[in-house]
């Protein structure tokens, strides 16, 4: 016998999002529509298409299965350096917080980065490394995600990247989350 589901009615969504602890905005950035449109949605304001419905639908999905987000796993704030900083400064740093990588801010931007692995590598090049000035021996920028990322696609970046850097609403890092921070998962 099959059994045939009842249709879900789209105002049971503010449920749906409410037991899952997420707000219209997030819902509506992970599902690619306007939390106006949310909003109109769980008021019955608005008849939605059946594609963006089950957009919807499978964005609440998602974010049942992920249970974390990236703003809820970064570490906060940011221990970082500036381009013109040494690299004396840096070691300091990074002995100081025990920590093995920082990211390169200039002002508000995520420019570079400075791992052990770099600072190995840029030792065989410079005899006087720790004089050098971060600019001189940086590797790329981290990767950057939303504050809403999903877990998933967090641990996909740490598997070829130290460190990911999360970024607010407005485009500016707030926090860095790292492979040992996977452990926080519980």
């Amino acid at each position: 016998m099959v059994i045939i589901p009842q249709p879900i009615d789209p105002k049971e969504i503010k449920r749906f999002r409410k037991e899952l602890g997420i707000t219209q905005e997030e819902l509506a950035q992970r599902a690619g529509v306007t939390q106006a449109y949310i909003a109109k949605l769980e008021t019955g304001k608005v008849d939605p298409r059946l594609s963006t419905f089950n957009r919807i639908l499978q964005a609440l999905k998602e974010c049942k299965k992920s249970r974390f987000t990236a703003k809820e796993l970064m570490s906060s704030p940011i221990i970082g350096v500036k381009p013109y900083e040494t690299v004396e400064y840096v070691v300091k740093l990074m002995n100081e917080y025990n920590i093995s990588q920082v990211p390169v801010i200039a002002g508000n931007k995520v420019v570079g980065s400075i791992t052990e692995k770099t600072l190995v590598r840029k030792s065989f090049e410079y005899e006087d490394l720790l004089s050098k000035k971060v600019m001189e021996i940086m590797d790329g920028p981290f990767p950057i995600v939303n504050e809403y990322e999903s877990i998933e696609v967090v641990k996909y970046l740490l598997e070829e990247h130290p460190a990911i850097i999360v970024q607010n609403r407005e485009g500016k890092p707030e926090g860095i989350i790292t492979r040992s921070d996977l452990f926080k998962i519980k």
